[in-house]
């Protein structure tokens, strides 16, 4: 099992850590993922048909248009290997030209989005030490007639066929630092969901999020992620630090995750959510939502019952300790990573 030398695609920078977190952190090997436009051009990169897109994705130094972090900013460079700043851990990661790649031996290649599958299936038998193809699902997608042997899931998939090698997980980040806090929280409701403020169809929840803020003038309401009012969060550090300091984070989601990575995060961080439960039902997150147990459930309720009932957990301290402590527990019960490394290294053995 140990140096395993793995290939993934970069589809976003929390699911990237996560793999090394889990192949490189516990299982001893290494994770590589694509830099360079050859990969483009010789059609093995599909996220987005666009020049800013390849240009921020596989460019060189990574330009951003948007002002977001550079995907690309290379820290070292060895022939054809990059090490480049991770924008989610703010440690390394590896990133590797196509040429590299085909020159280098690997067991396993990762796509994340099905528009890869097929690319990287011939990307495995183009390659001389034939790799295994994994497909892994973090959205709400279908494993049937993906032609994909081998799929490991970070969501809810439903009738995965009897032959594929299939295992149901959750995405690992570190619980270091998403952890409670030993401090009393003050008054902050805050929102991390990206585009919550100018995505139409995120528009009846944020101007509910609106009403209920010029209402609880008492509390520090705040919108951080891409494009949000209150500006976006850079990396894992910063983002924990914020759940931390919030007393409780509104999660209101239109379409809920795949993964969800804000909800898992704020669940380890122990905070009271204040969610719609039907956004999560028959997702992964769904376990973790218990009104009045480890959220507030705002589901068909007023403005005015959503302030009452924000205002009845808040003016408790036994109650809203309670709720915290509650979520804390219910995350343990349902997350383990531990558990789920044995069992993923039980699919890798069983690779096709």
């Amino acid at each position: 099992m140990e140096n395993l030398k793995v290939f993934a695609d970069l589809h976003h920078a929390s699911l990237l850590y996560s793999l090394i977190l889990l192949f490189e952190g516990r299982l001893g090997g290494e994770v590589f993922r694509p830099i360079g436009k050859d990969w483009y051009d010789k059609g093995f990169w599909k996220i987005y048909d666009h020049p800013a897109t390849v240009e921020q994705f596989l460019g060189i130094g990574g330009a951003t248009p948007d002002g977001t972090p550079k995907l690309n900013e290379v820290i070292q460079k060895e022939a054809f290997l990059y090490h480049c700043k991770d924008i989610d851990s703010d440690k390394t990661n590896k990133a590797i030209t196509f040429d590299g790649f085909m020159s280098t031996h690997f067991d396993i290649v990762i796509a994340s989005i099905p528009q890869h599958i097929e690319p990287f299936k011939r990307l495995c038998e183009l390659h001389p030490s034939k790799p295994k193809l994994i497909f892994q699902i973090g959205n709400a997608w279908s494993a049937e007639a993906t032609g994909a042997k081998n799929i490991m899931a970070s969501a809810v998939v439903d009738n995965v066929p009897s032959d594929i090698n299939f295992i149901s997980y959750h995405q690992e980040f570190d619980t270091n630092l998403f952890r409670p806090s030993s401090r009393t929280p003050q008054r902050g409701i805050y929102s991390f969901v990206n585009c919550f403020n100018v995505q139409d169809h995120f528009q009846a929840d944020y101007a509910l999020f609106q009403e209920v803020e010029s209402i609880m003038r008492d509390f520090d309401f705040k919108v951080f992620g891409g494009q949000c009012r209150d500006g976006a969060m850079h990396g894992s550090k910063q983002l924990a630090m914020k759940m931390r300091e919030a007393k409780f984070i509104w999660h209101t989601k239109n379409g809920g995750d795949g993964y969800g990575h804000v909800i898992h995060n704020a669940c380890a961080v122990g905070k009271p959510l204040i969610v719609k439960k039907s956004y999560y039902q028959g997702k992964l997150a769904e376990p973790l939502l218990i009104d009045r147990h480890t959220c507030i459930n705002i589901d068909g309720l007023s403005t005015a019952e959503i302030v009452s009932r924000i205002s009845e957990v808040s003016e408790s301290q036994e109650m809203y300790e309670n709720m915290c402590q509650n979520m804390t527990k219910k995350f343990k019960e349902v997350v383990n990573f531990d558990r789920e490394e044995q069992e993923i290294r039980q699919f890798i053995q069983n690779l096709k």
